[in-house]
Parts: structure tokens; sequence; C-alpha cells
């Protein structure tokens, strides 16, 4: 009997958009391929990206059987409900579905305004006391004394949280390391056994964040 067929994700090489599903593929224990396109191989994807059957293709996608995904939140979610890291009750539901669209609201203007920005250091102060400060602060008081963002169980927009904290860590160490509650949040995070180990394994690659075309890549 021949075995079941390995996944597959693909994206360029990088963190940024993928990431938070490797690292849910990797808590999950799921064995899948992490193809990497260089930035200097967009011919390569060009060239791939007609034939895969993708029905709207871009990258990050996620290939199980004939089961062919793009679009990385749509990835998570499935991958989420497959592996049982979803809320279970309708409050819960709507609780995480709102978090996740906050946590997506975060990342995008971190993206937009520091990120993609022609010179970061430009905003890096505004952004930090106007924007960041009260997106974090309204962060803790969701947290509160929860274990995760929808209590004692671990769901998807963790793995969407930890990665844009761990964004921000790195971008300015000095505002993150103010909050204790999301200092044990990625503690925590960090020490889940699958995800200790793979990061401590030579396949993590902390850096870059993002493509060379950004202003800051968390390196």
């Amino acid at each position: 009997m021949s075995s079941a067929p390995v996944p597959t994700l693909a994206y360029w090489e990088g963190r940024a958009r993928a990431q938070p599903i490797r690292n849910l593929l990797i808590y999950s224990g799921v064995k899948f391929t992490d193809k990497r396109y260089q930035s200097a191989e967009r011919k390569a994807w060009q060239s791939d990206k007609s034939t895969l059957g993708l029905d709207f293709p871009n990258l990050p996608y996620y290939i199980d059987g004939d089961l062919k995904l793009s679009q990385s939140t749509a990835i998570l979610r499935y991958l989420g409900r497959k592996y049982g890291l979803v809320a279970t009750d309708d409050r819960q539901r709507a609780l995480q579905d709102m978090a996740e669209q906050q946590i997506l609201d975060m990342r995008e203007i971190f993206l937009k305004l520091i990120a993609r920005a022609e010179d970061p250091a430009v905003k890096h102060d505004d952004y930090i006391t106007t924007i960041l400060k009260p997106q974090l602060d309204l962060l803790v008081k969701f947290l509160a004394d929860k274990q995760w963002l929808i209590g004692g169980q671990l769901s998807y927009v963790d793995f969407i949280v930890y990665e844009v904290m761990d964004w921000l860590r790195r971008f300015t160490p000095e505002t993150i390391g103010k909050y204790a509650t999301i200092g044990q949040y990625l503690d925590r995070f960090e020490a889940l056994p699958a995800i200790k180990v793979y990061q401590s394994s030579g396949e993590y690659k902390p850096w870059p964040a993002f493509a060379p075309h950004f202003k800051w890549r968390g390196i």
C-alpha cells in the first residue's frame, strides 16, 4: 500500500505570511514539504503558478492531495479545523474571529508603515507611540490572565499572534519588553515541545522576516 502524499507548503524564502502555517504544521506533527522560492527565482514561481491547479494562484499555497489552497488565512483556518486548533462553541468562535481580525489589522499596519516604508526610522517613534502602544494595551487587556487567546485552548490565531509579536519584539524590543503579559505569552508559545525542538533546529530560520525589497526585514 502506497503512503499518502506529503502536503506541500510553498512561499518565498523568509517568514512573513508562511511562518504561522509552518509553526502550526510543526506543532501538529505534520510532515510536509517546505518549498521556498528564492527572491531571485521569480521566474520559477511565474512558471509554476499556472501549472499547479490553484484557483487563485498566489504564495503561500498549500497542497494536500487534491486540496489546493492559497491565501494564508484560509490555509490557517483549514488547518486549524483539521487539527482541532479552533474554538468549540459559538461564543468562543466569535471571540476567536474578532481576535483574528484585530491581529491581522496590526500586521497590515506594521507592514505598511514600517516594513515597507522607504525609511522606517522616520515613522518609528510616531508608530510606536500613537499606534502600537494602544494596540498592545488592548491586546494585553484581552489576554488578561488567559493562557491563550481564547482561554486554555491553543487556536490557529495564536500562531498569527506569535508571529506578529515576534516581529515587533525584534523591531522594538524596548517596547515589547514593557509588556510582561506579552513576554509571558511568547515564552509559553516557544516552550511548546514541538516548537521548542523546531526553533532549536537548523530547519528554523528566524530571519529574514521579509523579502529583500522590504525596508525592514528583522535582521
